[in-house]
């Protein structure tokens, strides 16, 4: 550096040329500090929640007694973006949720609650992401315990719901309650809404169909979607409908949650459910992961049209 400098003023010019020296050297320095940075990865951070309201690590649970699991997670400085809950078992590895976020400095704070199988032990291994892609993993064991602790349920023996162009039926579901709202009377109970219906046309098939707020392509048949402040997400086991899994009988029979657990299969669901004809049984998850079946009594196939369904949730 110093010859440089020697050398620079012995030249026409050598303080415009010293100038220009040390403003490049400044540039150096400031994209290296920049590239450094940029280098740098957050780290995510994830905390399970501990306490009488949650399961703790190594609790012996009743197969269908409740498993609830608390989650505190950041990205650190950058968005956290994904969530990922597994249920590992000696013999299957289950994923329970698998969720595209993107969460803020505020953080993300939620409660998730599942029902414990047959399996003698299971792994809940919980895991999140930042946009930097890096990750945090926290696990409980859970193991079996002695009897049985089935949930009750509500039964809601007649539900009827329009399609978007329907105007003489109510087009959102508050499941937990069987209470139907409208454009305008959903005003102040959106926070409650985890299921909705409309009807099109996919694969040239005519499909009545299950979704819910928090499904991207909801707001295309209810613009007002847009001004929610929460948009509930419920999933739908499409295989079981598909394959039409669950009868009418099976249905009809079940006066607690342990058909309602056992029907749904977390590995093939989404938050759409097409073809939901007459003779259909849905089941399905709501976002505070609760069970319920739908049965489809009568499915018009028009988009004025409207669906009856009797629904089994658990309470």
């Amino acid at each position: 550096m110093n010859t440089l400098l020697r050398f620079s003023f012995k030249k026409p010019y050598s303080l415009q040329r010293l100038v220009w020296l040390f403003a490049f050297v400044i540039t150096l320095i400031s994209i290296l500090t920049a590239c450094k940075k940029e280098d740098s990865p957050k780290s995510a951070s994830l905390v399970l929640k501990t306490g009488i309201s949650y399961t703790a690590n190594g609790a012996y649970v009743p197969v269908g007694g409740r498993i609830r699991i608390g989650i505190l997670a950041s990205g650190a400085g950058v968005p956290l973006t994904y969530l990922k809950i597994m249920r590992i078992t000696a013999y299957d590895t289950i994923t329970e949720k698998d969720l595209g976020l993107y969460v803020g400095r505020e953080g993300y704070d939620n409660d998730f609650t599942f029902s414990k199988d047959t399996s003698t032990y299971e792994i809940w291994r919980v895991l999140v992401m930042n946009s930097d892609r890096d990750t945090a993993v926290r696990s409980i064991t859970v193991f079996r315990g002695e009897g049985t602790d089935y949930g009750s349920i509500n039964f809601f023996p007649s539900i009827t719901l329009g399609f978007q162009n329907n105007s003489t039926f109510n087009h959102f579901l508050d499941s937990d309650n069987g209470i139907t709202y409208n454009e305008t009377t959903v005003s102040g109970h959106e926070s409650e809404i985890d299921q909705l219906c409309y009807y099109y046309v996919t694969s040239n098939l005519p499909s009545p169909s299950f979704s819910c707020p928090g499904y991207t392509a909801a707001v295309g048949y209810y613009p007002l979607l847009n001004n929610w402040a929460t948009k509930n997400s419920t999933s739908f086991d499409f295989n079981s409908v598909d394959n039409n899994l669950i009868s009418f009988a099976q249905f009809d029979s079940a006066t607690n949650d342990s058909l309602l657990v056992a029907a749904f299969n977390s590995q093939k669901v989404s938050g759409l459910c097409k073809y939901c004809y007459t003779g259909k049984i849905i089941p399905f998850k709501t976002q505070a992961g609760k069970n319920g079946l739908i049965k489809v009594i009568r499915a018009d196939v028009t988009e004025t049209g409207s669906i009856e369904v009797s629904i089994k949730v658990q309470k």
